[in-house]
């Protein structure tokens, strides 16, 4: 073992690749991997090789310009496995593979199966390592990982048969929390004894506005309890009253034991952005920083996730003036405006009307005209699974951001929720357009800042914690902010 512990990453992968036959590579692969190896490893090429695990591996992928990880990915993953094969590589630190499928079965696997044994170990390290740096649970973690490896066909499969047959939420039956959100939330307080947040001076922002009328109460789709779909009341004060309420109501006639969280935003004392996140979105585009602009961070009022990963969002991305992937005629589209203000349009019908500061696509318009437009929740327009069938009926945590006839602004998440309830929510929230947002409980997120500081969750059963929004972010975000009175 002494004499593999002076091995290094970077002496295997450069031995490794040059036994491979260029006719199975190519010259101009090899010669690009052969480069790589020398130049680009960087500290993780000094790493002893026995004792390098998977994390270390995924964690210098993730450093890498976006256009190098995916080849990055495979290659070293690739690497790891014919190192375990000759026998070389023996420890992976936290996955020891003997422990975990019982040696008998590993004198046979070994010799069998053992790539395929070794690649799903290389996974659980992967995904072992987003659960601990960016709190994911379990599933979402091994089902990221799987998706940047190029079996999202198959992630996407294995989650329709999950959320339909195995996981299926209960029908009926009353909910086991409250309408509201506890007494130490500081929802449904006069606004007299809430403390205000933060104001901030942005001149293109302007000044805020006298507050909106706040809609009437939402009406559930059965019979409603206490409480059930009155506007309450937030600690978020803009002009010495809330900009931010939220209401929560049953998703549907079915699944009555279960709440959908509704948040409204009144646009005229609320400025709106997008913020790229560290890896989202991808495409031709440096990274983002994850996080709101330092100087704007105290009058940062609230985050909300944005869409789905480019390649599955069926759009495009502009930031500024930068094209990341051009935007598609006949999508969905968030336009937040450098003025602050927010829309969302049919692109290509609807026209921007002030500068950008970004348009961010996914899926089509699920409500247009007031009136909702999911139909078929088998179409892949609402997402897919295998061959173009939807993904529309799961019932999973979902989200959605529409725009009300006065301008202001509602977000919709829960836990329980098909594209046709999400849209039958926001149709109820009296919005004129709305857009589907990220869904899954790792992705479909919302929390308040400000008064709230570090975080409180929008919905009280997001797992996520509430610093997802405040610390780096892997994905984009929409950020909420206080303007100046």
């Amino acid at each position: 073992m002494s004499r593999n512990r002076s091995i290094t990453v970077r002496q295997w992968l450069g031995a490794w690749v040059s036994c491979i036959p260029e006719a199975e590579l190519g010259f101009g692969y090899k010669r690009r991997l052969t480069i790589f190896v020398a130049k680009e490893l960087g500290d993780f090429g000094n790493l002893e090789l026995a004792t390098t695990g998977a994390a270390d591996a995924y964690r210098f992928v993730q450093s890498l310009q976006k256009t190098d990880r995916e080849l990055a990915y495979r290659f070293i993953s690739s690497g790891l496995r014919a190192a375990k094969n000759v026998g070389l590589n023996t420890r992976y630190p936290g996955f020891p593979a003997k422990r975990v499928i019982g040696k008998a079965f590993w004198v046979v696997a070994r010799g069998i199966v053992s790539t395929a044994v070794v690649a799903g170990l290389i996974t659980s390290g992967f995904a072992l390592d987003r659960m601990v740096r960016f709190k994911e649970d379990s599933l979402t973690a091994y089902a990221t990982v799987l998706r940047q490896s190029g079996f999202g066909v198959v992630v996407a499969f294995a989650e329709d048969v999950y959320y339909n047959y195995i996981n299926t939420p209960k029908v009926g039956g009353q909910p086991t929390q409250t309408s509201d959100f506890g007494s130490d939330s500081g929802l449904g307080e006069q606004s007299q004894s809430a403390k205000s947040s933060t104001v901030a001076f942005v001149d293109r922002w302007g000044v805020a506005g006298s507050p909106s009328v706040v809609p009437d109460r939402l009406i559930s789709p059965v019979s409603p309890q206490v409480g059930e779909g009155t506007w309450l009341r937030t600690k978020i004060l803009v002009n010495g009253s809330p900009a931010i309420r939220i209401a929560r109501i049953r998703p549907d006639k079915e699944h009555t034991s279960y709440y959908a969280t509704i948040a409204w935003f009144d646009s005229k004392r609320l400025a709106f952005q997008q913020v790229p996140g560290t890896d989202v979105p991808e495409g031709n585009f440096a990274r983002g920083s994850g996080v709101v602009p330092a100087e704007l961070k105290p009058f940062y009022v609230a985050g909300l996730n944005d869409g789905f990963l480019m390649r599955d969002s069926q759009g495009g991305y502009v930031y500024g003036d930068k094209v990341v992937k051009k935007l598609v005629a006949g999508k969905a589209t968030l336009v937040t405006y450098t003025d602050g203000s927010i829309d969302v349009l049919k692109w290509g019908r609807d026209k921007p009307t002030k500068a950008i500061q970004a348009a961010r696509q996914n899926l089509t318009l699920m409500v247009d005209g007031a009136k909702s437009q999911v139909q078929d929740e088998s179409q892949s327009k609402w997402g897919w699974v295998w061959q173009g069938v939807g993904s529309g009926k799961n019932l999973v945590w979902r989200s959605a951001l529409g725009v009300r006839a006065d301008g202001t602004v509602v977000y919709c998440i829960g836990p329980v929720l098909s594209a046709k309830s999400l849209a039958d929510m926001m149709v109820r929230a009296g919005a004129v357009r709305a857009m589907p947002l990220d869904m899954n409980s790792a992705y479909a997120n919302g929390f308040l800042y400000g008064p709230y500081a570090p975080g409180k969750r929008i919905d009280p059963n997001i797992y996520r914690e509430p610093d997802r929004f405040w610390a780096p972010s892997e994905r984009d975000f929409v950020a909420i902010f206080a303007k100046s009175p």
